[in-house]
């Protein structure tokens, strides 16, 4: 292990002696001549040890002492000093100093009795160390092997360093990892778009899948994210995968099912909901009974109801991407589209929606017809759940436009935050009580805009409310292409 050295000398002469003599000695080492130029090579060159004048012009040793060890607290530090000051030797030991000279001091003196007993102590913490990594490393092993889901690990450079005996398995990985790449590991399958996996900096955890259909169909759940060091810089890729063949056959055959089951209901509620509006015609030899009239309405109310449903069932299981019809248009124009499809019985809760008057400005690339059904999805569930009142903000974010639907309701607990947006699930009835509903409102939200090569979340506080994400693009060149 070469040691990095740093001297800190206004002295440039004894700056020069001290740079020969060490690195002679095998030292790697740099020079400064004043505090900021120290501070800011501190940080460049991370040195183990550093020599530093007490003394400096400016900024003081003592001041670049404490911005160091604020800095990196591991470097170590001898304070050159021209005199014995015992109160500025004291504060420089509070501040981590580990040693200082007195000038004038030989070479000798200074790589034996000071760096000597130094080198001492680096080692022994370097040993120390050494064996907890050791120690930590087994550990992080173990945990890696039990995991149920594959994972794999990649350099920066996109190159396997490490995968764990699902993976292996699952993947039929060689012994030898040394050169294997994403692509390489999954070359037999397919993926959208199909050059994703030599991109893998650009993916940022969400799930996607990769499928192949020989010699039996096979698909994968993958989620890929960057590894950061605590300097913020990127050292390599974690990906994770499971085993979804069976989840994506079931909902494929739920799909087929909610299909035909949906158009099969259809003809039925087109008899029912013409009878009771034929019923309910005056007539003057049999006229209704208040009664009469009441059950009727009731019946058309829900018949009304009954369709929506159905009709949203269709939508849910007919949606494809590859179809959509996409066009310029405004933000205010699809939440005023989508308000004027609210069911009946929420007319009244339209003017509780407020629309912030920049709306007009902010311009998406959406399927106009399906994307108005999927916001009003969105609006009509905020009330379903307890809101009076809605406000639909939008904002840019890198290309894209957010709209942002904040209401003012009982909020979502934490727990089922992630799980709003799956199929059929409803927050429980002793949380907000009995809601009305196939439970698939903000699922075929979700489903739309990811259709559109979007995203949606929810941010939510208990007893504050609800915001509802939605993540759009702006151009035709932000999300997917049609």
């Amino acid at each position: 292990m070469i040691l990095r050295l740093l001297i800190v000398d206004d002295d440039t002469s004894l700056s020069r002696h001290l740079k020969t003599f060490f690195e002679r000695q095998k030292y790697q080492v740099e020079t400064a001549q004043d505090g900021p130029s120290a501070v800011a090579k501190t940080t460049e060159f991370r040195p183990h040890l550093m020599f530093l004048d007490i003394g400096l012009p400016g900024m003081s040793g003592i001041e670049v002492l404490k911005e160091v060890k604020k800095k990196d607290p591991s470097v170590r530090v001898i304070m050159i000093t021209g005199q014995t000051e015992d109160e500025l030797m004291r504060q420089a030991r509070i501040l981590g100093a580990d040693d200082y000279v007195t000038k004038p001091f030989t070479l000798e003196y200074l790589s034996g009795e000071v760096l000597n007993k130094l080198h001492k102590q680096l080692f022994h913490e370097l040993r120390t160390t050494s064996q907890d990594l050791a120690i930590e490393r087994e550990k992080v092993e173990l945990l890696f092997d039990q995991v149920k889901e594959g994972v794999i690990l990649f350099d920066s450079k996109g190159l396997i360093f490490m995968a764990n005996p699902v993976a292996r398995k699952t993947l039929g990985l060689p012994q030898d990892l040394s050169s294997v790449t994403a692509q390489k590991v999954f070359e037999t399958f397919a993926c959208e778009p199909k050059d994703r996996l030599a991109h893998l900096d650009h993916e940022g955890g969400e799930p996607f899948d990769l499928s192949r259909t020989e010699p039996r169909s096979f698909v994968l759940e993958c989620r890929i994210t960057s590894i950061y060091s605590q300097k913020q810089e990127r050292f390599g890729y974690l990906t994770l995968f499971r085993d979804v063949t069976y989840e994506r056959k079931a909902d494929n055959a739920m799909h087929h099912f909610i299909s035909l089951i949906s158009h099969k209901l259809r003809t039925p509620l087109v008899s029912i909901r013409a009878y009771p509006k034929l019923l309910l015609t005056e007539n003057a030899v049999s006229p209704l009974t208040d009664f009469q009239r009441n059950a009727i309405e009731t019946i058309q109310k829900q018949c009304r109801v009954l369709e929506d449903m159905v009709n949203q069932l269709i939508a849910f299981s007919s949606l494809d991407p590859d179809q959509l019809l996409c066009q310029q248009m405004s933000a205010a124009e699809v939440i005023t589209e989508s308000l004027k499809l609210m069911p009946e019985d929420l007319k009244d809760k339209v003017p509780q929606v407020k629309l912030s008057a920049d709306l007009a400005k902010f311009m998406v690339y959406v399927d106009p017809t399906l994307m108005q059904h999927a916001v009003r999805n969105g609006v009509e569930n905020a009330f379903k759940f307890g809101a009076t009142e809605l406000n639909i903000s939008a904002t840019h974010h890198n290309g894209s436009v957010i709209l942002q639907l904040k209401d003012n309701g009982p909020g979502i607990p934490v727990e089922d935050r992630d799980r709003v947006f799956d199929r059929f699930y409803q927050v429980e009835k002793t949380f907000c009580g009995q809601v009305p509903g196939a439970g698939l409102g903000l699922t075929m939200l979700k489903q739309t805009v990811e259709a559109h090569g979007g995203k949606t979340w929810v941010e939510s506080e208990l007893g504050k409310g609800t915001t509802l994400c939605i993540l759009l693009p702006s151009s035709s060149g932000n999300g997917k292409s049609h």
